[in-house]
């Protein structure tokens, strides 16, 4: 499908809608694939430098995700429509804001021109745009799992694209509950998870999907070097596959109330589990691992 035609379908179909119907169009060739992953002995582990070659030559390198400014800014002003679209009933009690793992800080710095009181924070300063400095938003360099800020200081914390690099997502949890004020609002967007097709975040050098299922890392170094491509940060991405995420969410149910729950699929690469499944089943048994990409979730604190 085109990628014009892909963004105005997530812009007029509601989510909630989207995710039906994919589920129900994907659902044949998924049940399928499950079987087979199920079936499958657990070995051989890994393949080999003549199928990564082959493959990497199947798959061509994905367009870029867009750090120039005006691509911050579009990006900045959607995440924060989104936002205010969530308390839209409620937006005149919700007014303190907290970005965690912010890098540019735009989604913040769009809020603040919206009228409210943003601080954004980021383990590095470097992606720090001046637009959001000179904006208004509170931008400091902080560990998302140590926040400097007293309890109940915010009315919504929220995070993009970070949930999946967090080395501990509990701590950083915790310390969202801690600072998020009773009634307040935590909302969390992530992904590719580090068991979908996407998920070691390789893909500026290895383009092959569920290449950490199919090759070691000293295969997939060496590969990367011989051709001067990117090199891989393996520390990049904290290895939680969704099913920690959903036992994770639940251990602090007494605590935080589901407002909306949506787990992303990533159906698209089936066809490497149908034919490699070994290589699948000797690292994960659970197959809902393998497809659920992203997620996004909006919780209510309720104590």
């Amino acid at each position: 499908m085109d990628r014009r035609l892909k963004a105005i379908i997530k812009k007029t179909v509601p989510k909630f809608v989207l995710y039906k119907l994919w589920n129900v169009f994907s659902r044949w060739t998924t049940i399928k694939t499950k079987k087979i992953f199920e079936r499958a002995p657990e070995t051989p582990v890994w393949l080999g430098q003549d199928i990564l070659e082959s493959l990497q030559n199947k798959y061509p390198f994905p367009p870029e995700y867009g750090y120039d400014p005006q691509s911050l800014e579009q990006r900045g002003k959607e995440r924060a429509n989104e936002i205010l679209g969530l308390i839209r009933t409620k937006s005149e009690r919700v007014n303190t804001f907290l970005e965690l793992g912010c890098w540019d800080g735009m989604a913040s710095c769009c809020l603040q021109r919206r009228g409210k009181i943003t601080t954004a924070i980021d383990n590095r300063s470097e992606g720090f745009d001046e637009r959001a400095v000179h904006g208004g938003v509170t931008l400091l360099q902080m560990d998302a799992a140590h926040l400097r800020f007293d309890d109940e200081s915010f009315d919504f914390v929220f995070s993009y694209d970070a949930f999946e690099h967090f080395a501990d997502p509990e701590l950083v949890l915790q310390e969202a509950i801690r600072v998020v004020k009773r009634g307040g609002y935590i909302y969390l967007v992530f992904g590719p998870l580090y068991m979908s097709p996407m998920g070691l975040h390789a893909y500026r050098s290895i383009t092959v999907p569920y290449c950490q299922f199919l090759f070691p890392r000293e295969l997939l170094k060496d590969f990367v070097n011989a051709r001067g491509l990117m090199p891989i940060d393996f520390a990049q991405v904290n290895g939680y596959p969704v099913e920690e995420f959903r036992t994770l969410w639940n251990r602090y149910s007494d605590r935080l109330k589901r407002i909306g729950y949506y787990e992303i699929p990533d159906v698209s690469h089936l066809d490497l589990i149908m034919k490699y499944p070994s290589c699948f089943k000797s690292k994960t048994k659970y197959f809902d691992n393998l497809i659920v990409s992203s997620m996004e979730i909006l919780f209510k604190k309720i104590r």
